[in-house]
């Protein structure tokens, strides 16, 4: 279940922290919780993806993306992730989210990630390449960095990322995952 009410309190909680530029590092602590875990006693895969959210979440109240969002009526879509697991995070273990904007360019703004244990040892990182969205299209980044007021320039993307959203360019969609034809063996 998605964790609604602690969305609640993590934005309730960035509304008190101070405003951020749009390129600032986010940084927010958290700590796992029961219900964050699988049966292996450690925080679930899918539940670091949702807990990620969170830390967006928060950037987007402090860099004031929320506001612009609830005025516009501008929703946020996530249209690829890419991501690395190094390290498990126990059960009431204390980490802290880092969030910051890797680059953007005519479609999509790409936000990198890291999930730190307080002994600043990085267990997970991730690449989210996110849109926001009005009308069940795509608001064109232009449009989004002139209605935020951004006068940075775009920060020019690491190797890692650039080689990320090329490589992406080239993926076939829709995927080519034809199911084998009746009466087929399946070789499971």
């Amino acid at each position: 279940m998605y964790p609604f009410l602690r969305l609640g309190l993590n934005l309730f909680s960035a509304r008190k922290l101070p405003p951020m530029n749009v390129l600032d590092l986010h940084v927010s602590q958290h700590r796992c919780r029961l219900v964050d875990c699988d049966i292996f006693m450690e925080m679930n895969n899918g539940r670091i993806l949702t807990l990620y959210e969170m830390g967006r979440f928060q950037s987007a109240v402090r860099m004031g993306l929320w506001a612009l969002l609830k005025k516009k009526r501008w929703g946020l879509t996530v249209a690829g992730t890419s991501i690395r697991y190094r390290h498990r995070i126990a059960p009431f273990e204390k980490y802290e989210i880092r969030t910051r904007i890797a680059t953007w360019d005519d479609r999509f703004v790409y936000i990198e990630q890291g999930m730190f244990k307080m002994s600043g040892e990085c267990a997970s990182h991730v690449l989210f390449r996110t849109a926001v969205v009005a009308k069940g299209r795509a608001v064109p980044t232009d449009v989004l960095i002139e209605a935020m007021g951004v006068t940075d320039p775009r920060p020019e993307p690491a190797d890692w990322v650039r080689n990320w959203i090329d490589a992406e360019a080239t993926r076939p969609w829709p995927p080519e995952m034809d199911p084998p034809k009746l009466g087929q063996p399946n070789l499971d």
